[in-house]
């Protein structure tokens, strides 16, 4: 877990401290909190005693191997974590702060011999200790740390309060350097969108008392603090959650103001997502409400709206939202049957789900209804009000075209209920009956009431099938394209699972390295949803820069990976292979003096995932077994073991996760058994040919977890590379 995810949803206490004579010259108002007696300016030492700081183990930070003014210098450079003395009369505390000191080196005098010391509270206190081990793992960059905070001086006695000094965590953070940010206005990365209400509310914070000619004179102005909607450099939006202090001179004027910013743009949204969450569930409620008051004294349709609200609570889809309907308008109903129809985004016809429940014999020219031909359905989402009749007798009579459309099957009563949803028509729903029956105000009102929770249904299973959608392009887009070195053909696949939102942690990956070797990676994040497609992105992103940067084995790779999800507080499991063919020089050597088919070597290592399966050409296969090692996200400093095996030329590498091999019924064990008999079954095969076949055989048309696979075939070096392997390249 990274600092900022440990303390940046608690406001920070900021002091501006004068290197050269060792002295606080300014604190802002939550400084002043920890240290309520002094007047500035004081020795750093004294104010470091007087707000009570400690080191972590106990004792005064004065006394430590590092002060508070070695800290505000700069050293170390991550900061360290001390202690200050909750001041209540109701309980002896502490409260757990980390430090970190930022040297204005860059900024204009006076500001260049000065140092902002900003003392953030400690959000989890269990993170603590993986702070500090991540700090004292190497000295990390303040930038690690303090990803999410960045700093700006401004002087408010020149006209507009221009900058004059920007942290490099403002360039990380906006993307302006500080070239393009020093001596623009202080809120110059505000943009249309950002609320003109706020905007004024800083603005009315900030205005100098004098409007004279500059230097303008400002008097001691109060701290502020709002959420901003900001833009970087590139246009892109983010949540900027500012505070705004001044710092005084001896006179009480402000001579400058320090700002500090954090992205905040998840909270806020967050925080969105749970008030429109709210709503919706109080808006269904009532829904829920009325319609339960409306359907009072209709006997069975009351029970009726309860079983039928139990039932759609469960869908997911819209055939099941079909399904749902047809089973309880006939059990309490006694319909004879339903129909649920969905309207075109152009909203010019009905498409119906299904005819399975339509009475027998019906026409499928029923399937599509257009919405302006005269027929029940199409006049009931026109005028978005329902119809009913009593018989077929009475349908055909009131719409005596009806059969230029196709012949009406025989029916009793029936009902066309539009579906109305945020103010569009979305679809209908049909219902009939065998006999006739008059339908009273009271069983209209219920049966209105049901096209209400239908559309509430129906519109869920819309959007989640959009998002699923949505989630397996996404998906599919982390994927990387393959490269094709020299006689290495590389082919893969991905295969979603048929349940959820058709998005999970697994991926694979390849890298050629400069040096000629190729890395491959196959990964499974725990989880099978959008967090853990997300978590894969992070770790995917890291490992492609660690595999390519240094030529170097697997294991380091993983290890590098490992440290730095620790350091930066990604969070996530993982299983994971990382693997790296490579020739030697004598290898290549001695392939070359024997004109030989080329000697390749695969070097690999395992943390938790399924054994990769080698094919030899003969069509025998190994499972390469090593002893099981922990997986990603446990112990960053885990101790890891490379495998190496000889990779004969017409031999095929299969990576995988375990979405191939585990399914209910079946053993890992016997899962591996079957992947390798239908390896065996396509040594003659190419590698699409032999993935299809995977496929087939072992994932099925319903696959119950998502899987990613990867192939490599060695093709021998003695001869030209296969027509179907392509050229080399990206494929």
């Amino acid at each position: 877990m990274d600092l900022p995810a440990v303390a940046h949803d608690f406001p920070a206490a900021v002091l501006v401290v004068d290197i050269a004579a060792d002295q606080v010259v300014f604190g802002n108002d939550l400084a002043r909190q920890l240290a309520p007696d002094l007047s500035l300016p004081v020795s750093v030492e004294d104010w470091s005693r007087a707000a009570g700081l400690q080191v972590a183990s106990g004792g005064p930070l004065g006394q430590s191997s590092t002060p508070l003014s070695q800290v505000a210098a700069g050293d170390p450079e991550s900061g360290r974590q001390v202690s200050a003395a909750l001041r209540s009369d109701a309980a002896q505390a502490r409260e757990a702060l980390w430090a970190i000191g930022v040297p204005l080196r860059d900024a204009p005098p006076p500001l260049r011999t000065r140092s902002l010391l900003v003392l953030m509270p400690l959000r989890f206190p269990d993170a603590v200790a993986d702070v500090q081990a991540a700090a004292a793992a190497g000295r990390a960059h303040r930038s690690v740390l303090s990803s999410g905070l960045a700093m700006t001086v401004s002087d408010p006695t020149v006209e507009g309060d221009p900058l004059v000094w920007v942290s490099p965590t403002f360039t990380q953070l906006t993307g302006y350097t500080p070239t393009e940010a020093v001596g623009r206005e202080l809120l110059f990365w505000t943009g249309p969108d950002t609320d003109a209400h706020v905007l004024a509310r800083l603005r009315d914070g900030l205005r100098p008392t004098s409007p004279a000619a500059p230097p303008l004179e400002v008097t001691a102005d109060e701290t502020v603090s709002e959420t901003v909607l900001a833009y970087r450099h590139d246009g892109s939006a983010f949540y900027n959650h500012l505070t705004i202090s001044p710092v005084l001179d001896d006179d009480g004027a402000t001579t400058h103001r320090v700002s500090v910013h954090s992205d905040v743009t998840a909270q806020v949204l967050a925080a969105r997502e749970r008030d429109r969450e709210r709503r919706a569930a109080r808006e269904q409620v009532e829904s829920a409400r009325q319609a339960q008051a409306a359907a009072e004294d209709a006997g069975r349709f009351g029970h009726l709206l309860l079983t039928l609200s139990e039932a759609l609570t469960a869908t997911t889809t819209v055939a099941e939202v079909a399904a749902t309907i047809a089973e309880v308008v006939v059990v309490e109903l006694g319909a004879a049957g339903s129909g649920l129809l969905l309207a075109d985004p152009a909203r010019t016809r009905l498409d119906f789900v299904t005819l399975n429940d339509m009475p027998a014999g019906t026409d499928t020219a029923w399937s599509r209804i257009s919405w302006n031909e005269d027929a029940p359905l199409a006049l009931a989402v026109r005028q978005r009000h329902p119809v009913f009749y009593r018989d077929d007798a009475a349908l055909r009579a009131a719409h005596p075209a009806i059969v230029a459309h196709a012949e009406v099957p025989a029916m009793g009563a029936s009902a066309n209920l539009p579906l109305v949803s945020a103010g569009e028509v979305i679809g209908a729903v049909f219902l009939f009956w065998d006999r006739p029956q008059d339908l009273n105000a009271q069983q209209q009102a219920a049966l209105q009431a049901l096209a209400r929770y239908t559309a509430q249904a129906v519109q869920r299973a819309v959007l989640a099938a959009e998002r699923r959608t949505a989630a397996e392009v996404l998906q599919r887009s982390l994927l990387t394209r393959l490269p094709e070195p020299d006689h290495l053909e590389l082919r893969s696949r991905y295969v979603p699972a048929s349940a959820g939102e058709h998005v999970g942690g697994d991926w694979y990956d390849a890298v050629l390295q400069p040096d000629g070797a190729t890395m491959l990676v196959i990964g499974d994040v725990t989880g099978h949803d959008m967090a853990a497609a997300a978590h894969m992105g992070q770790m995917r992103g890291l490992l492609r820069a660690f595999a390519y940067d240094r030529n170097e084995p697997p294991t380091q790779v993983v290890t590098r990976l490992d440290r730095t999800l620790a350091g930066l507080g990604i969070e996530g499991l993982a299983t994971l292979i990382v693997a790296r063919i490579e020739q030697v020089p004598a290898d290549t050597a001695q392939a070359g003096a024997a004109g030989g088919a080329g000697v390749r070597r695969l070097r690999w290592t395992n943390a938790g995932h399924p054994p990769p399966l080698l094919l030899l050409a003969d069509g025998s296969t190994q499972v390469l077994t090593s002893e099981p090692e922990i997986l990603i996200g446990l112990l960053p400093d885990a101790v890891r073991s490379d495998h190496l095996v000889a990779l004969p030329p017409a031999s095929t590498l299969l990576l995988y996760t375990d979405g191939l091999i585990e399914h209910r019924g079946r053993s890992l064990e016997d899962g591996v058994n079957d992947l390798r008999r239908v390896l065996s079954a396509c040594r003659d095969h190419t590698v699409q040919e032999l993935l299809d076949r995977v496929v087939v055989e072992l994932v099925g048309d319903s696959p119950e977890d998502d899987c990613a696979i990867l192939a490599v075939r060695a093709h021998p070096e003695d001869r030209p590379r296969p027509v179907e392997a392509g050229p080399p390249g990206l494929t």
